[in-house]
C-alpha cells in the first residue's frame, strides 16, 4: 500500500503541489527588477538609481523580518489543528490588492508602501507554503520535489518577465494582480498535510545546525550575487548599452536565460536523489559564475544572449537543490515553517545591503560602463564563492555514499 501510494504521489502529485510557485514567481520575478525601476522613470527620472538604491534596501528589510514571523505563526497554528493551504490564501488576497494600489500610485511615498506590502505578503505566503512539501512528500522524493518547484518558479518568472517586458509598467502590475489571484485556485488541488504530530521526521535528523549553516552561508553568497544583477540589470541596458526600450530587453533576455533552467532544475532536482547533493549544487553555480564574468569582459548587445543562456543552465539547480540541501539540515519538521523562515531571513540578508553596494560600485566607475565591469565581476566572484561553499556539508543528502 506504502508503494502504491508513493508511486501515485510520483506520478500526481508534484505538479499539483508546486503548480501555486508559478503565480508566486509571476509578480517576484518581475517586481523589483523591471516594474519598479520602470515606474521609477517615470515618477523620479532624475534620481532613478538612487531611489531605486532606497526602496530597494526597505524592502529587503522588511523581507527579512516577516519570514521568520511568519513561519513561527504557521506552526503555532498548525499544532492547534490549521491548514497552511488557507493561510497561504488569505496572504495571497493581501498581494493581490497591494499590487492593485501599486499599479494606481504617482508618488515614491505611495510606491514604497505598496512595495512593501506586497514584498511581506508574498514572502510571507511563500514561507507558510513551502513546508508542504516536506510534509506531504516522502523523503526519498525532496530533490524531485524541490526540482519541479524550481520548474514551476521558472515558468513563473519567464511569463511575468516576457510580460514586463511586452506592457507598460502599469499594466503589467495589473495582470501580476490577475496572476496571484488565480495562482490561489491552485491551493484546490494540494494534498492536506497528515495530522500533526510532535514528531514526524525519522530519517533526516541532524546532530547539529553545521550543516544548516553551512548552506545558509552559501545561499547568502548567491542571493548576493543574484541581488546585485537584477536590481541593477534594466539600468545597465538603458545607461550602458544604450537601448531605449529597456524593459523590453530586460524581460527578453532574462526569459531568454530562464527556459533552459526550467530544464536543468528538473533534471537536477531528479539527479541530486541519486547522487551527492553538494556536487550537484556546486557544479550548477559554475556557469552562473562565467556568466556574469561574460558581462564584466564583454558588455555588448551581441553577446548578451550567449551570457543569459550559460546564466541560466546553472541558475536551476543552484535555487532547486540548494533548498532541498537544506531541508536535508532542518532538525525537526514539528517546526519548520519557523526554522526555514530563520534560513531564508539570514541567507536572504544579503539583499539588505546589495543595492547600495551596487550604487557604490557604479558611482565608483570612471564610466558607467566600468562602474558596472566592477558590479557584474563581483556578482561573478558571489557564485563562485557560494558554489564552493556548499561543498562543506557533511551530510548531503540524496543517494551520496
Amino acid at each position: 500500500m506504502e508503494s502504491t501510494s508513493t508511486e501515485r504521489f510520483r506520478k500526481r502529485d508534484h505538479l499539483a503541489i508546486n503548480a501555486l510557485w508559478v503565480g508566486v514567481h509571476f509578480q517576484d520575478a518581475a517586481l523589483m527588477t523591471v516594474l519598479v525601476p520602470a515606474l521609477l522613470l517615470l515618477i523620479a527620472p532624475a534620481n532613478h538609481t538612487n531611489e531605486l538604491a532606497v526602496l530597494s534596501t526597505i524592502a529587503a528589510i522588511a523581507t527579512a523580518i516577516i519570514p521568520p514571523l511568519a513561519g513561527a505563526l504557521s506552526d503555532t497554528s498548525r499544532r492547534k489543528g490549521g491548514d497552511r493551504r488557507v493561510q497561504t490564501a488569505v496572504i495571497l488576497g493581501i498581494d493581490t490588492l497591494a499590487l492593485l494600489v501599486m499599479a494606481q500610485v504617482s508618488t515614491i511615498v505611495g510606491l514604497t508602501g505598496a512595495v512593501v506590502v506586497a514584498t511581506v505578503a508574498l514572502m510571507s505566503g511563500s514561507t507558510v507554503y513551502q513546508v508542504l512539501l516536506p510534509e506531504i512528500v516522502p523523503r526519498q522524493f525532496w530533490g524531485t520535489a524541490a526540482g519541479f518547484r524550481g520548474a514551476m518558479t521558472l515558468v513563473g518568472t519567464i511569463v511575468g518577465l516576457a510580460l514586463a517586458a511586452l506592457l507598460p509598467a502599469r499594466q503589467a502590475l495589473l495582470v501580476d494582480a490577475a496572476g496571484v489571484a488565480l495562482s490561489a485556485a491552485t491551493l484546490l488541488f494540494v494534498p492536506a498535510s497528515p495530522a500533526y504530530v510532535a514528531e514526524v521526521r525519522s530519517g533526516a535528523q541532524v546532530r547539529d545546525r553545521w550543516d544548516l549553516v553551512v548552506t545558509l552561508v552559501a545561499r547568502a553568497w548567491i542571493v548576493l550575487g543574484m541581488t546585485l544583477l537584477n536590481t541593477y540589470v534594466l539600468f545597465f541596458f538603458h545607461d550602458v548599452l544604450g537601448i531605449r526600450n529597456a524593459s523590453f530587453n530586460t524581460g527578453l533576455v532574462a526569459a531568454a536565460a530562464l527556459v533552459g533552467a526550467v530544464v536543468s532544475s528538473v533534471a537536477a532536482g531528479v539527479l541530486s536523489d541519486k547522487l551527492d547533493r553538494r556536487l550537484v549544487v556546486c557544479l550548477s553555480g559554475l556557469p552562473m559564475t562565467l556568466a556574469a564574468l561574460g558581462f564584466a569582459l564583454w558588455p555588448d548587445v551581441r553577446v548578451i544572449f550567449i551570457f543569459g543562456a550559460l546564466f541560466g543552465l546553472g541558475y536551476g539547480g543552484v535555487f532547486s537543490v540548494g533548498w532541498a540541501l537544506a531541508l536535508d539540515a532542518v532538525p525537526e519538521l514539528g517546526d519548520v515553517a519557523r526554522d526555514l523562515g530563520v534560513w531564508g531571513t539570514l541567507s536572504n540578508s544579503p539583499m539588505v545591503i546589495a543595492p547600495a553596494i551596487g550604487a557604490v560600485l557604479i558611482a565608483r566607475g570612471a564610466t558607467p560602463a566600468d562602474g558596472y565591469r566592477l558590479l557584474f565581476a563581483l556578482a561573478g566572484a558571489c557564485f563562485l564563492f557560494g558554489s564552493l561553499t556548499v561543498l562543506a556539508v557533511r551530510n548531503p543528502g540524496g543517494n551520496a555514499a
